[in-house]
């Protein structure tokens, strides 16, 4: 039986679009991010270290999480709590940033795949909260969260850098290991 070429290459175009297109579907089932499935609300840890504004080694440990809803919409919600402890162990306390208020619209900026919103929020201190704290929280493609505050407005304690954190919740992704 003699098999026409057209219908070879027919065939042969046909499987290769199939594959690309299982392909594809399968990339983008690894590119999900477990701690975020709802699309109007991002989960993640703060992961960062700062300085003491005087130099630039780290002085500070920050570790927590924070919860950013309905960033697609004109007001946002936006909390985070973490532990702020010295290097060498000492010094343990926490701050919380919340009640934020935008500006005005976020910035989207498509050559660095980022997000950028301006505006204000109450950071909690020891000696009780201080608000109206310029603010800017940078989502940094699909991983990274970058949060500034006006060293003046909270006396540089938070250093000269910004507070980073990832865009993942390991105990949601392995709950086994926080059980």
């Amino acid at each position: 039986m003699k098999i026409n070429n057209r219908i070879i290459q027919t065939f042969f175009l046909l499987s290769i679009s199939v594959s690309m297109i299982a392909v594809t579907n399968f990339n983008q089932l690894f590119a999900q991010n477990p701690s975020n499935p709802d699309a109007n609300v991002l989960k993640g840890s703060i992961t960062s270290n700062s300085n003491d504004g005087n130099s630039t080694e780290p002085v500070w440990i920050l570790g927590g999480v924070y919860k950013f809803t309905d960033f697609n919409s004109s007001s946002p919600t936006f909390n985070t709590t973490f532990y702020m402890t010295k290097i060498d162990g000492t010094a343990e306390h926490t701050h919380s940033i919340y009640d934020l208020r935008l500006s005005g619209e976020p910035f989207v900026d498509s050559t660095s795949n980022s997000t950028l919103f301006n505006g204000t929020t109450t950071i909690t201190f020891s000696d009780g909260p201080v608000t109206n704290v310029p603010t800017q929280i940078e989502l940094l493609d699909d991983s990274t969260i970058a949060i500034s505050v006006d060293g003046n407005a909270t006396n540089n304690h938070f250093g000269t850098t910004p507070i980073y954190g990832t865009q993942h919740l390991i105990c949601i992704e392995i709950p086994d290991l926080c059980v």
